[in-house]
């Protein structure tokens, strides 16, 4: 890393500080990588598979090929992590805990990755490493049976690639990020805009060089054939009345600091910070009195995650398509912005760095001590089909009634699908039955086409699920009223706040 001159305090505590930070600086990110450890096993390991967790094991546990792929073409993300998974679960079968060990391991692998093979400069590996080990959006993606944990494994690996490519290119490297970003595509869409952005950056930064690694766009072939024929099923939902989000309101503003600190005010001072020594550091380059002290792979790599991540943020105060683990692909480049800003006030004030990684390290202990002492406060526990599917299995169920409340309900579901999540743990336990799906009363009341669609046969069970916050959601006007209707019907709600797991028998 290109430093410039700067002048060194002369006070003795700094300086003492300073002469510490060879030793400080590894019992800190020693300290950061066992406490982000600690974070991810107990963020919700042994909770119950969640709506969209549900989902990631029914396609896991299709019998073969053909049906896999089926479901990977009506799936919202792309092949990759699903396709791992699916191979995953002929070895280790798909139980909640074998679902999720991949994504743990992934997880735990991304501050490691980046520790050993971040940067050249000790201390930046050492400082990214540490940020990524302790931001709080990597804490619940661990656990998760979803692709975020491989999501945020290749985006540090894509962003490592693209620095050596951009400060050296070749045909080789630039084959390693376009492989890497193909990965990444084909793991989340929203990995496109950061790649978009980079590419940009590469031809406006090396130009002929850039342009004569072109036989590195080869993986983006089978990307591109992928997303020309599954992007279209992918964008229904955000231009159809199912769509699911809402427009971002400018409080979200607030999600930066948290998202990028897991701190709100202190966050937003520390980012201040970085803006103005970028600030002063861009306007001395400009005029001449000191030299950029960042590589234009480093430039870029930062620049591009902060774009996309802005970028990603403006769309979703125009179109409903933003959430906050959306913002995964872009956080690894971000983070290593972060810690080359840091690395830099190192000859200035050595205090930066420690009180950075103690106030990241508070904050994830604080998220820790949360873990434990309310492992109940987990959204998996919240919304949930397995509890509600227990009780259903206990009562000797001959048939089930399944309806998902909510817009996504407008999509067509040929291959029944949505009957196939509804009814996955009871077939996991071994209580396969008839599954019937009620066309979702777009206008009407639930509850009077739940007890349609049940008739009159004794040992029929419902299972509704809604979100009274999804717009649209019809358990929003016609709460759960089942037994009042008929009383022949005993119902119990496992959901809590604004989900309602709705689970009946009729006796």
């Amino acid at each position: 890393m290109a430093d410039i001159a700067l002048p060194a305090p002369r006070s003795d505590s700094f300086a003492s500080l300073r002469a510490a930070m060879p030793r400080l600086l590894p019992m800190l990110t020693g300290a950061a990588l066992l406490l982000g450890l600690a974070c991810r096993l107990y963020a919700g390991i042994d909770a119950p598979l969640w709506l969209d967790e549900t989902f990631s094991a029914e396609i896991a546990s299709q019998p073969d090929f053909p049906h896999f792929l089926r479901w990977a073409l009506t799936e919202m993300s792309g092949p990759v992590y699903y396709g791992s998974l699916f191979l995953w679960e002929k070895i280790a079968g798909n139980s909640d805990l074998a679902l999720r060990l991949p994504s743990l391991a992934l997880s735990i692998a991304a501050p490691l990755v980046v520790l050993r093979w971040g940067h050249r400069d000790r201390d930046v590996r050492m400082l990214w490493a540490a940020i990524l080990a302790l931001s709080v959006v990597g804490f619940d993606s661990a656990t998760e049976a979803r692709p975020y944990a491989l999501l945020l494994l290749l985006a540090c690996l894509q962003t490592i690639a693209y620095v050596r490519m951009i400060d050296a290119p070749t045909i080789r490297r630039a084959l390693i990020w376009t492989s890497l970003s193909a990965l990444m595509v084909l793991t989340h869409y929203y990995a496109a805009l950061i790649c978009a952005v980079q590419g940009v950056a590469y031809l406006a930064i090396c130009r002929g060089r850039a342009v004569r690694t072109w036989p590195a766009l080869g993986p983006l072939v089978p990307m591109a054939l992928w997303a020309s024929y599954h992007l279209p099923f992918v964008l229904g939902f955000a231009t159809s009345d199912a769509n699911w989000y809402r427009l971002l309101q400018p409080d979200a503003l607030w999600l930066i600091p948290l998202l990028l600190t897991g701190m709100s005010w202190p966050g937003l001072l520390l980012l201040a910070g970085m803006a103005a020594q970028v600030g002063m550091d861009a306007r001395a380059a400009l005029v001449g009195k000191a030299r950029w002290p960042y590589t234009p792979g480093e430039t870029a790599a930062a620049a591009s995650g902060l774009i996309a991540l802005l970028a990603l943020l403006a769309a979703g105060f125009v179109v409903p398509t933003f959430t906050p683990r959306y913002v995964l692909p872009y956080i690894p480049a971000i983070f290593l912005g972060m810690a080359l800003w840091v690395r830099r006030t190192l000859p200035l004030t050595p205090l930066v760095a420690p009180v950075l990684l103690c106030a990241l390290l508070g904050s994830a202990g604080s998220q820790l001590a949360g873990y434990i002492r309310h492992p109940e406060a987990d959204y998996r526990y919240i919304f949930n089909f397995a509890a509600p599917s227990r009780w259903i299995a206990a009562q000797q169920p001959l048939r089930l009634v399944f309806l998902w409340d909510g817009p996504t309900a407008l999509i067509p579901d040929p291959d029944r699908h949505m009957a196939a999540v509804g009814s996955f743990f009871l077939r996991r336990d071994g209580i396969d039955i008839p599954v019937v799906t009620p066309p979702w009363p777009r206008d009407g009341d639930p509850n009077l086409t739940l007890l349609q669609a049940a008739g009159q046969e004794s040992g029929t069970a419902i299972l509704w699920a809604y979100d009274v916050n999804i717009p649209g959601t019809r358990g929003r006007a016609h709460p759960w009223r089942i037994p009042a209707i008929d009383p022949r019907w005993d119902c119990r709600d496992f959901g809590r706040g604004p989900v309602a797991l709705v689970a009946c028998i009729r006796r």
